[in-house]
């Protein structure tokens, strides 16, 4: 049986990073309480510690450094207990840190360009880092070995794969003459990321000489190289936010491989150790992984004695209760979507990547996001490495440039009869100077020039706009209408540009002053192009016209889309999934409050009455609804090429089944 198909639908991870100057490490662990804990939540699978990011091993080790306080073999108590319970387990090490050896074998460390192994002004995590070139490399494959011959664990989860470049000389020595003496970065990035995947394919070796069928996940690595599953961190309140798991698990779903969002218990992030979520904020996660056909693992952090806080996993259970009611919808249910939402740049994003070292690519994806799942429409997102057949639009947002190969598809694509919908640098070639398709009958004339501009729409695209210049408050590309093309929104210029200077004035205050002669929006065939980056610019400052102009695109592209709800908020969330001859529909109407400067916070579901669903009947098959787990039918006719029926009410999740 393949791993899909037995990869567990409820997770647990435990991190268990603990300072040398605790002296009672495992003293009130009990095996048997452990994993009844554990299975009592309803948990299936756990990672738990051989190797923390400190250094220390929690096993007797003849090799790595155990905790000196440590007072029994942690990872084998674990492991046996577990497994009588039926609990798979999967061992944690972590690679990017290991503060311990960086004590004893300095040598073993990353040299950065100032000459540094420590920068003890930084302190935190990352402060010193290890170098996988160095005999540490070849240490910490020996430790996952003896781990894999001793123990019979069912997994290998490796953190903290990190690509910061080395001036050491085991990586110096790794370039030829003429990089080493240019003294650029360059060279050492590509080196550092060589070096990060050949380790990775060294462990991986490892794990297929083992007679069991093992998981093996490398956070850190891009997750299209992740060999067997993919693991989403993704934790509200610990610098990712709200706006990250939505895209990133419609990301994973087009990998062709078992997703699961780790979420936290954690009120705010790791290490949080008397910090714990409501139930509420916990089942939203859960829920959006399962609607988006991924599984759920709930992360925590292991109090050094060794005893599972009894709270943590009361709530565990609760909300995997739950989850467990609803997998014979969503065990082996994939999403359906027609719009995909594209960008290249994925294919080499970290699988550690969150809001709080944010590129432009996690502004746009969010904001595209927000923008779709606001406007109840499925989605994809895809690098591009996959086929993109399925899809009637294709949205590149703000800042995706076209190669060859991509470009080829997005022809065959428009050739197929579908839609590109493309915005600011998007389209471009690397230079950012011209549009790569000829079917862009536009030109870009460079740079916007003004800091503010102003849109109004023309009357195909006008519905529900208002009849004055919207701000466009972050600019793009100077875009100019060609042959066959034709403006649907104007673009204004202010009088000056924000916070000029003439002498004697600060410019603070910028109204409209006239049309600039140029478009905001232009179409050519089935291409749409914004000339200003809406998705970043909606994820940035939520201006709800650029959502009602998006929606107005689509709407002349999908007349018919394949599913539409009426009578939810802005705020809900749908999504489709398929599960052999089944169709779900899932609604959310949970909503994050911020409270004080930056905590949001989910307390209590959202209750939301009559929420008309059409799914559209292509097959002409669909005879009956009804809502899940408790399989209650519910009234549904068929009125044109839809299915429609009535939920009558959804508190915070609702899962609607038509077959």
């Amino acid at each position: 049986m393949s791993l899909a198909r037995t990869f567990p639908a409820r997770a647990a991870h435990l991190d268990f990073h603990t300072m040398p100057g605790v002296y009672d490490v495992g003293s009130r662990f009990q095996p048997p309480e452990f994993a009844d804990t554990l299975a009592s939540a309803g948990v299936q699978f756990v990672t738990v510690f051989a190797k923390c990011n400190i250094g220390f091993a929690y096993y007797p080790t003849r090799l790595g450094i155990v905790h000196p306080g440590l007072k029994t073999d942690l990872l084998g108590g674990m492991v046996t207990a577990c497994h009588q319970r039926h609990i798979k387990v999967a061992a944690y090490f972590n690679v990017g840190l290991d503060h311990e050896q960086a004590l004893r074998q300095r040598a073993w460390c990353k040299l950065n360009r100032e000459g540094q192994i420590y920068d003890l002004r930084k302190k935190g995590h990352w402060f010193r880092r290890m170098c996988l070139n160095t005999g540490y490399g070849d240490y910490l494959l020996s430790l996952i070995r003896e781990v894999l011959t001793n123990y019979p664990v069912d997994g290998i989860f490796l953190d903290g794969l990190d690509t910061e470049v080395c001036y050491g000389v085991e990586c110096l020595k790794g370039l030829d003459k003429a990089a080493r003496e240019s003294g650029e970065e360059g060279p050492l990035k590509v080196l550092a990321e060589t070096t990060s995947r050949l380790f990775l394919e060294r462990v991986e070796s490892l794990v297929r000489k083992s007679p069991r069928e093992l998981t093996f996940f490398a956070n850190g690595r891009p997750y299209r190289e992740q060999p067997t599953h993919i693991e989403l961190e993704v934790l509200p309140n610990g610098e990712w936010g709200y706006d990250y798991l939505p895209w990133l698990l419609r990301y994973a779903a087009t990998l062709s491989k078992p997703y699961v969002t780790m979420t936290g218990r954690f009120h705010k992030s790791w290490r949080d150790f008397g910090g714990l979520r409501p139930e509420h904020s916990l089942l939203f996660d859960c829920y959006t992984s399962i609607s988006c056909g991924g599984t759920c693992s709930v992360g925590d952090h292991l109090h050094p004695r060794g005893r599972l806080e009894p709270d943590v996993y009361s709530l565990v259970g609760k909300v995997y209760a739950r989850v467990k009611k609803l997998e014979p919808w969503t065990v082996g249910a994939v999403p359906e979507a027609e719009i995909a939402v594209l960008d290249p740049a994925l294919r080499a994003c970290p699988s550690f990547l969150n809001f709080a070292h944010v590129p432009d690519i996690v502004r746009s994806l969010a904001g595209a996001s927000r923008m779709l799942s606001e406007l109840k429409q499925p989605f994809a997102v895809t690098d591009g490495g996959n086929d993109l057949t399925p899809y009637r639009v294709i949205i590149l947002p703000d800042n995706v440039a076209l190669d060859t190969v991509l470009a080829g598809k997005l022809r065959r694509h428009l050739a197929s009869g579908g839609a590109i919908i493309s915005s600011a640098f998007s389209g471009l070639d690397a230079e950012r100077k011209k549009f790569v398709l000829p079917e862009y009958r536009f030109l870009c004339a460079g740079p916007e020039p003004h800091h503010y501009s102003f849109f109004t729409p023309e009357k195909e695209v006008a519905a529900g706009l208002p009849a004055m210049p919207v701000t466009i408050y972050h600019p793009g590309i100077s875009l100019v209408t060609g042959k066959n093309s034709r403006v649907l929104a104007r673009l204004h210029k202010p009088y000056f540009n924000q916070q000029s200077w003439d002498g004697y004035h600060e410019n603070l205050y910028i109204p409209p002053e006239k049309e600039a002669g140029r478009p905001a929006l232009a179409r050519s065939g089935n291409i749409f192009h914004f000339s200003f980056p809406i998705f970043s610019g909606y994820y940035r400052d939520a201006v709800v016209p650029y959502r009602t102009l998006l929606r107005n695109c689509l709407e002349q592209i999908m007349p018919e889309p394949l599913v539409k709800v009426e009578g939810m908020p802005s705020f809900g969330r749908v999504t489709v999934t398929r599960q052999g001859r089944k169709r779900m529909v899932h609604l959310l109407t949970y909503l994050p409050e911020l409270r004080g400067k930056q905590l949001q916070i989910i307390e209590e579901p959202v209750v939301v009455r009559d929420v008309k669903v059409s799914l559209r009947n292509d097959a002409g098959r669909m005879r009956r609804a009804y809502l899940a787990p408790e399989r209650r039918s519910l009234n549904g006719e068929k009125a044109g090429r839809y299915f429609t029926t009535v939920v009558p009410e959804i508190s915070g999740y609702r899962m609607l089944v038509i077959e």
